[in-house]
């Protein structure tokens, strides 16, 4: 006996602790039969499925798998970069060098049998040997989805050459909480990637995908339980698949993550990928590949048994464009029933400039070349920093839900809400006003601002998802208008489950400037979830609101002349003192259209005197208060 393992293994070594998320056949009950597909067994009765052999209980053996069975069964996994696989492979009776094997993805592992392998350590129909042992392999795997397909080139039915598996236990090593994809454990380098789009990865339909070419449907079909796009009588030659992504954030590269099926008899062909209708990534597949297995069925009339090779891409380019076509092809020259392909659990991401910046050349700060309106771009020659800063007069007006200790104020609405009055909730360390069992399906949180004059607005917060979304949006209005929105699925970036239901929670930070001069804003946070609340759910935290201060503020300064500190007063202000600006004012600019009304009193009451034109040197009075009202400035001086 030899066994051939194919793909790179991982020697990498880490720190980190492989999560188990699947195990399975440590005995014969059925129910661990469970999301399994089985094709070709020898009996259809799902307890045949199993078999007792010196008390160890395999999956499989001579009632069930021999020549033409093959049994796959799928997973979803959270951001990762290893897989782990512990299983034990068994062979009853009289192989003479066939092989049994095991895909994961594209990963191949397989081992020669023959005859003589083993002993007659229990009873078989064939009275053949029979043998076993352990596999263990790590292997390089980023995917969302995973598959695995058991199978054998046996060519003898199960009652004479069969095989088995027992005791599989499947393991990931996680990316860091930061990272929706990466190649290992360092958030440094993948923290900037931020999900475009995914798809084929829960459900196989277009998704807005178009074909072009002999196909101009997309079509799907399935190979051995697995679901592909494309596939044995759908895609062939002179068929190309695409769609574009638009509205994509300031960034600088692009990466996708996809699986890619060549099905049957392809010879030379290439498999091909194209952005922005630039080749981008080509991997040629020869006429007879080593290695290869059959794993979708012959399409009839007039179809071939081929083998198929799993090709597993992760390619990132530069990109800073504003959209992006993404397209797949293949340059087989034969119809789809001689030679086909199809895609797989495809993913797109960009690595993000960073904040508030529109155009740059990498992630930090420091690799901005432009800023987003109403931003500026700092130069780092003046020793200021370097980066996009807001440019205007800003007044923080509200800071709320930070940190653990915060009580929600009373203006904060909710309704719909499931769980009321209470709309806390805590998911880890952290603590959210709504969450699971709180705001969920047709929820909507709303406040009402009253707002001292400002002609723009800055909100901020952090958006974040609970559980189980697959493609719905986070929305934030202001005054019935949608200003922000944001679309969840399973693979988002930064996902972990520490809080709710059976699902992953993730965030995304909100972060807007917009034009605003009503005295009200009205603030209205909702999704389009569709599950009940314990399913799938929404909060916020960290919230802050900023306003900017008009353009006609009187300004006032400490000597005559204009010259000494200067201060610009735009809002009520009864005491300078507890303000604390400085009781000493010598000069006063007035607004154009404004006047300023002087008193000697604190909370606007003595005497007063008004000034509608500047003051460029005044000795009689020290001002200590100002009041706005309508166009009028009103301060109020101690004499």
């Amino acid at each position: 006996m030899k066994f051939i393992a194919l793909a790179m293994l991982v020697m990498l070594a880490t720190s980190q602790e492989f999560i188990e998320f699947y195990s399975a056949f440590q005995n014969s009950d059925v129910a661990q039969l469970d999301g399994w597909t089985i094709q070709g067994s020898l009996s259809k009765a799902q307890a045949d499925n199993f078999f007792t052999c010196s008390d160890a209980s395999v999956f499989g053996g001579p009632k069930a798998f021999g020549k033409g069975a093959i049994v796959t069964k799928q997973f979803q996994l959270p951001p990762h970069f290893q897989i782990k696989i512990s299983v034990e492979v068994w062979k009853f009776d009289a192989w003479d060098t066939q092989r049994q094997f095991f895909y994961l993805d594209n990963y191949l592992w397989e081992t020669m049998w023959t005859g003589s392998d083993g002993t007659k350590r229990c009873a078989t129909p064939a009275g053949g040997n029979v043998n076993s042992f352990q596999v263990d392999q790590t292997i390089t795997h980023n995917h969302a989805a995973l598959f695995i397909a058991f199978a054998s080139s046996a060519d003898k039915s199960a009652d004479k050459m069969s095989w088995g598996f027992r005791n599989l236990k499947l393991s990931y090593l996680p990316c860091p909480a930061e990272c929706g994809t990466c190649l290992g454990p360092d958030a440094i380098v993948c923290q900037m990637w931020v999900p475009v789009s995914s798809s084929w990865i829960k459900t196989i339909e277009a998704d807005g995908w178009s074909a072009k070419g002999s196909s101009n449907v997309i079509k799907t079909s399935t190979c051995a339980g697995i679901p592909i796009v494309g596939g044995p009588g759908n895609f062939g030659n002179n068929v190309s698949i695409q769609k574009i992504f638009d509205k994509l954030v300031p960034h600088y590269r692009i990466k996708v993550i996809a699986q890619f099926w060549k099905i049957d008899n392809w010879d030379n062909d290439n498999a091909v990928l194209y952005i922005d209708n630039q080749e981008k990534w080509k991997q040629n597949v020869a006429q007879v590949e080593d290695k290869e297995f059959f794993i979708c069925d012959k399409i009839t009339p007039g179809g071939v048994d081929g083998t198929e090779k799993i090709i597993n891409v992760n390619f990132e380019s530069p990109h800073n464009y504003g959209a992006a076509l993404v397209k797949w092809t293949a340059t087989t020259k034969k119809s789809s029933k001689q030679a086909s392909w199809g895609i797989r659990q495809f993913q797109l991401y960009v690595a993000q400039c960073s904040s508030n910046c529109a155009t740059c050349t990498g992630p930090s700060a420091e690799d901005c070349t432009a800023c987003v309106s109403p931003y500026i771009l700092l130069d780092p020659e003046d020793g200021n920093g370097s980066g996009c800063i807001l440019k205007g007069d800003w007044v923080e007006f509200t800071s709320e839900f930070q940190g653990s200790s915060w009580t929600a104020n009373e203006d904060w609405k909710v309704s719909d809400g499931k769980n009321g009055p209470d709309f806390t909730s805590t998911c880890g360390e952290f603590k959210f006003f709504g969450g699971y069992e709180k705001t969920g399906k047709d929820a909507k949180i709303s406040r009402k601002f009253n707002l001292p004059a400002h002609k723009r607005i800055r909100i901020a917060f952090e958006a974040w998802k609970i559980d189980n979304w697959n493609g719905e949006d986070y929305i934030v209005k202001v005054d019935g208008l949608s200003v922000w929105q944001r679309t969840f699925g399973f693979g988002d970036p930064g996902l972990a489950d520490i809080c709710g239901g059976d699902g992953f929670e993730n965030y995304a930070i909100v972060d807007f400037v917009m034009g605003h001069e009503a005295s009200t804003l009205d603030l209205v946070i909702s999704t389009t979830i569709g599950k009940n609340n314990d399913n799938a759910s929404f909060a916020l935290k960290g919230f802050k609101l900023f306003y900017e201060k008009p353009d006609s503020c009187a300004t006032l300064y400490t000597e005559c002349n204009y010259t000494g500190k200067s201060f610009n007063m735009c809002e009520d202000l009864p005491n300078f003192q507890l303000a604390k600006y400085p009781s000493k004012i010598k000069s006063i600019q007035v607004p154009a259209g404004a006047k300023v009304i002087l008193f000697d009193e604190m909370d606007y009451n003595g005497k007063t005197i008004e000034y509608t034109e500047n003051q460029k040197c005044i000795e009689e009075y020290q001002y200590k208060f100002l009041q706005k009202n309508q166009q009028s400035y009103v301060l109020t001086a101690n004499n």
